[in-house]
């Protein structure tokens, strides 16, 4: 529950706010109330093949949502293929469920695989993950409160780098991950 210690902060200091700028007829309407709070490993890839010709690239995403949320936990996929020979291109997208885990801002696994269909007519595109990353260096922290009239939403947003351990395959060909981090994340908003 360390991950939402932003989101106990930001409760904190609007519960009152909002309380305070209600207006009188809201008491019979109790406030609106959207949360979501999680946490993911992100990672992005890079890889050439057949000669040069066939470049793919995209982000892998851990998904683990705690509360609230639209995104089911699981691994998401999406990226492109050039083939820089014919000029042909080939965008994918894909989700999977897997044996995976999200710990803070400390580590992140994920084993299984996935099948991302193309969405331009393309060839699906295969990739077998067996992660593991681990966070390193300083914590880098962002997020804000906006309120209107009758709206208040915040976003808090933790994201610290991350090491990758073990194998991730594109087409069965070994691929490192260009770039790592683990986050975690708490927005919401409050409707009066």
């Amino acid at each position: 529950m360390g991950g939402l210690r932003p989101f106990a902060r930001a409760v904190t200091l609007l519960a009152p706010l909002a309380a305070a700028i209600a207006p009188p007829a809201a008491a019979a309407d109790p406030p609106q109330v959207a949360l979501v709070a999680g946490g993911g490993a992100l990672g992005t890839f890079d890889l050439v093949t057949d000669g040069g010709c066939l470049h793919t690239f995209g982000e892998v995403a851990v998904v683990e949502a705690q509360v609230g949320g639209e995104l089911a936990d699981g691994l998401y996929v999406t990226g492109m293929q050039e083939n820089t020979c014919t000029g042909a291109g080939n965008g994918f997208a894909g989700y999977a469920e897997g044996s995976f885990r999200v710990v803070g801002l400390v580590f992140a696994t994920f084993t299984g695989t996935l099948v991302a269909p193309s969405y331009s007519g393309g060839d699906p595109v295969t990739f077998e993950v067996d992660l593991l990353w681990l966070g390193h260096g300083p914590t880098s922290r962002d997020g804000g409160v906006f309120r209107d009239e009758n709206h208040i939403s915040f976003s808090f947003t933790r994201r610290r780098a991350a090491a990758t351990i073990g194998t991730f395959t594109v087409d069965g060909m070994p691929t490192a991950l260009t770039g790592a981090s683990l986050l975690r994340e708490t927005s919401g908003e409050v409707t009066f």
